[in-house]
């Protein structure tokens, strides 16, 4: 039913901590970002996406889909109303200048380097993990 889909779609907002503004850490950088249920047509979940994300919105997507379908194998999908909602980004047709950006600032820079090197940042998430010595039972050499 539809408030099933509801209630595991707050599940996941609560599970994926680093994803959504419903955190304290997350919305202390700027991170506002929320998914919803706009309808259940068939086995088809149709969701919307708001707010401002750190990760690709096309991941919070994908990680919503897996985490219903683990719940109900019978799902066949679940897709955004609006195909715009998975662009982080709208751009002027005409001059590509930004409309409007939906990503939440890179408060530390990361992103931006980690996209520079080439890894995908959203592979580790906006919170860095400590490192080597600097971490609990860390070794200098880790």
């Amino acid at each position: 039913t539809e408030e099933n889909v509801r209630r595991e779609l707050c599940r996941f907002e609560e599970a994926a901590a680093s994803m959504f503004g419903r955190h304290s850490a997350c919305a202390a950088i700027g991170i506002s970002g929320s998914i919803a249920l706009r309808e259940l047509d068939g086995p088809v979940a149709v969701l919307t996406l708001s707010g401002r994300f750190w990760h690709r919105r096309a991941t919070v997507l994908r990680n919503a889909k897996a985490w219903l379908r683990r719940r109900w194998p019978e799902l066949s999908d679940a897709q955004v109303a609006d195909p715009d909602d998975v662009l982080d980004v709208i751009f002027d047709d005409e001059t590509g200048e930004v409309l409007e950006d939906r990503r939440a600032p890179d408060h530390d820079g990361n992103r931006g380097t980690m996209e520079y090197q080439g890894v995908d940042p959203d592979s580790r998430g906006p919170f860095a993990q400590a490192a080597g010595g600097f971490r609990a039972g860390g070794s200098m050499f880790s």
